[in-house]
C-alpha cells in the first residue's frame, strides 16, 4: 500500500518544533513532539478541547492485554484529555486470550495497536493482500526501550547458571517470544525439555518444571507475591545476554496510516505526553490503573501495579540513555531483533526499516 511520504514528511515535522499553528490540538502536537526531544519536563493540567469547532476524530486503540500498569501512559492521556486536545477521541480496547490486539487491528475493530517489536516484524514481513511492496503493519512510535524478558529458575532444583539448564524442563512463551529464548539456550549449548507455558506460572511455583518465562515487571514480581523469597531464584534476563529486544511499540496499517498521517502524529504527541504524566505523577498513574481494572472486573493490586509501573517506566525513559530516544526506535535494535528471528525460523525476511517505520525515516536526524 502506497503511504504518501511528502505528507508523512510534514506530520513529522509537526512532532519536533513549535510554530504559531491554527488550533490548540496541533500546538499540543508540536509541543508534545519537543518532550521527545527533551521528555523532562512535566505535563501540566489537561489542556482545553480544540477551539477549532470541528468534532473530535474516533480512533480506536488496541492494547495488548487487560488493564495494568503496562498501559498507564495511555490511560492517563484518554483521562486528562490529553487525546481530546489533539482533534482525538480516542478510547482503549482491552486484547484477550480470545483475541490479541494483532487481531482487533488486522479486522478493523481498532485503527492501531501496541505489539512487541518481535510480533510486529513478523506481522509487518507477511506479504500483504493485495501483493503490494509495503507491510500490513507500520511502526508509529516506539514505546518500551528494552527488554524485559527473564528466565526464572530453581537454585535448589540445581540451576545456578546457564549451563544447568541443559536437560531440564523449561516451560517458556510459544511464537515470537520463544526466539530469544532459543538464541539463549543456543549461545549457552544447552538443550532444555521445552514446555509451553500458557497464562500463569502455576507450573512453575509447582515445581511441575526447574525454570519458567517471566517479565520483570510482571511474573517476576508475581512469584514474589506467592511468597517466593528472590533469593531461591536464579534470575537470567534476557538483556543481560545481548537480547534485550524492545516490546511495546504502537502500530497502525499502512492504508490507515497513508490516510490519516497528521492523526498518527497526533495520537503519537499525545501518548507520549500521557507516559511523561505517568512519570512525574505515578500515585495518580496506579489510581487510574485501579480504576480501569475494577471496572474491567480485573484483579489488581496497588503494590503490584507500583512494581509494574517503576519497572515500565524505567523500559520508556531508560535511565542514562539519551533523551532524544524517547518514542524512537534504534535502527540497529530493529535489525538485531529481524535477525534472531530469522535465526529462530520465524522470519524469512525482514521488512526494510523505512517500510516499516515510515514516520520516524521521514522525520529530520
Amino acid at each position: 500500500m502506497f503511504i504518501d511520504k511528502r505528507r508523512v514528511r510534514r506530520a513529522a515535522q509537526a512532532w519536533g518544533r513549535v510554530a504559531p499553528f491554527a488550533n490548540l490540538a496541533v500546538v499540543l502536537m508540536a509541543v508534545v513532539g519537543l518532550a521527545f526531544a527533551q521528555a523532562v519536563a512535566p505535563v501540566g493540567p489537561p489542556p482545553a478541547p480544540a477551539a477549532s469547532g470541528a468534532p473530535p476524530v474516533v480512533v480506536r486503540l488496541a492494547l495488548q492485554w487487560q488493564p495494568q500498569s503496562q498501559f498507564a501512559g495511555y490511560y492517563l492521556a484518554r483521562d486528562r484529555g490529553l487525546y481530546r486536545a489533539a482533534g482525538l477521541d480516542l478510547s482503549l480496547v482491552h486484547a484477550s486470550v480470545a483475541q490479541s490486539s494483532i487481531d482487533l487491528l488486522r479486522t478493523g475493530a481498532a485503527e492501531l495497536a501496541t505489539l512487541f517489536l518481535t510480533d510486529a516484524i513478523i506481522a509487518a514481513a507477511q506479504p500483504p493482500v493485495n501483493r503490494s511492496a509495503q507491510p500490513q503493519v507500520v511502526h508509529v512510535m516506539q514505546v518500551v526501550q528494552r527488554s524485559n524478558l527473564m528466565l526464572l529458575a530453581w537454585k535448589d532444583m540445581g540451576v545456578r547458571q546457564a549451563k544447568e539448564l541443559d536437560g531440564q524442563r523449561v516451560s517458556y512463551w510459544q511464537g515470537a517470544f520463544a526466539a530469544a529464548f532459543q538464541a539463549f539456550f543456543s549461545t549457552n549449548g544447552v538443550s532444555p525439555k521445552p514446555i509451553p507455558q500458557y497464562q500463569s506460572v502455576n507450573l512453575f511455583l509447582a515445581r511441575g518444571v526447574a525454570a519458567c518465562a517471566a517479565m520483570e515487571y510482571n511474573e517476576y514480581h508475581r512469584i514474589w507475591q506467592a511468597g517466593i523469597d528472590a533469593g531461591r531464584i536464579t534470575a537470567f534476563r534476557m538483556r543481560d545476554f545481548g537480547l534485550g529486544f524492545p516490546e511495546d511499540g504502537l502500530y497502525t496499517t499502512s492504508s490507515w496510516a497513508s490516510r490519516n498521517p497528521e492523526l498518527v502524529g497526533a495520537v503519537r504527541g499525545a501518548t507520549l505526553a500521557g507516559w511523561v504524566y505517568a512519570r512525574d505523577h505515578p500515585e495518580e498513574a496506579l489510581d487510574a490503573v485501579l480504576a480501569e481494572a475494577r471496572r474491567a472486573g480485573v484483579a489488581a493490586n496497588r503494590p503490584h501495579e507500583r512494581w509494574m509501573l517503576r519497572h515500565i517506566l524505567d523500559s520508556i525513559f531508560v535511565p542514562g540513555s539519551l533523551p532524544a530516544a524517547v518514542g524512537r526506535l534504534d535502527q540497529r535494535a530493529f535489525a538485531s531483533t529481524a535477525q534472531t528471528l530469522r535465526s529462530a525460523g520465524l522470519l524469512e525476511q525482514a521488512p526494510e526499516f523505512t517500510a516499516f517505520a515510515p514516520f520516524q525515516a521521514e522525520e529530520a536526524p
